[in-house]
């Protein structure tokens, strides 16, 4: 293992959850390094704790063990997981959907079943809202300490056992692409799509091309312009809309140093349909 451990959550950081997370970590190893991926998860949205950690993982080194707790099902009866994914990286997290990416675009080697009865602890038996501390952070600091190796979390079960969400699709014609829009980058409200660059570059693009970019929601068209397909946001004037591809190689759009989600009140998930075309 490589002592690596990063967390993840929609807890935010004005509480001391994430803190407490962080203590009982270091608490079983207090060798283990201990990073965040985010805690600014928006509360409930499986879908974004998802798409983060595919976007996130595979820049670490191999055998740092994930943690992620999106988990708006705690103390029914869902089941948690642990996971090892074909680039042998681990994840602790709910069986809720958290893996759907990791596991479509990168592939999981081992799925176990975490044995609750045998690895969650609490001071108190009648605590069942705090597992981001009493299991998750816990168990997954023992693997990354070496004191656990996966096999002891508890029962394997079928890759097949792994939750997946509903994921927007990403086709291709002669002449348009059409996706999703999956998720905002959020400082900036920068659109990224579900469309692949590869289904992009199908439209043989050159750079400073337009585009004819439309957007619905409920398949009612909300948003309509030409748009020039950029390197990156300055290849456009400020204030101007551009298309780019964006770090992990899905076509994306913006506002050069505006906020194209707010602008435009534009929202994210299978309502939200995005086509791209060529102009002539």
């Amino acid at each position: 293992m490589s002592k690596i451990l990063v967390l993840q959550s929609d807890f935010g950081i004005v509480d001391g959850a994430v803190s407490a997370m962080i203590g009982v970590s270091l608490s079983v190893d207090p060798d283990i390094r201990v990073y965040d991926l985010s805690h600014s998860i928006t509360p409930y949205q499986i879908q974004e704790a998802s798409f983060r950690l595919f976007q996130s993982i595979q820049y670490w080194p191999v055998g740092t063990v994930f943690v992620s707790v999106v988990d708006p099902g705690v103390g029914s009866n869902r089941t948690s997981v642990v996971v090892l994914t074909d680039s042998g990286h681990y994840i602790v997290t709910p069986n809720n959907g958290s893996l759907t990416h990791v596991k479509q675009f990168m592939g999981i080697k081992k799925t176990v079943v975490i044995d609750v009865a045998a690895h969650r602890h609490t001071e108190n038996d009648q605590n069942y809202t705090f597992d981001g501390r009493d299991l998750f952070a816990r168990l997954g600091a023992k693997l990354s300490s070496g004191q656990l190796s996966i096999e002891e979390c508890g029962k394997e079960v079928s890759v097949d056992e792994v939750v997946e969400l509903q994921l927007p699709p990403s086709i291709r014609t002669d002449h348009s692409v059409t996706g999703g829009i999956e998720i905002f980058d959020e400082r900036f409200g920068s659109a990224w799509s579900s469309i692949n660059a590869s289904d992009f570059m199908s439209l043989h693009p050159d750079f400073n091309e337009r585009f004819k970019v439309r957007i619905f929601h409920k398949k009612v068209c909300v948003f309509e312009h030409e748009v020039k397909y950029g390197r990156a946001f300055n290849d456009v004037p400020v204030g101007s809309l551009v298309l780019y591809i964006n770090s992990i190689n899905r076509l994306s759009l913006a506002i050069n140093q505006g906020n194209l989600a707010s602008t435009y009140a534009l929202g994210t998930g299978l309502d939200w349909v995005i086509e791209v075309s060529t102009s002539d």
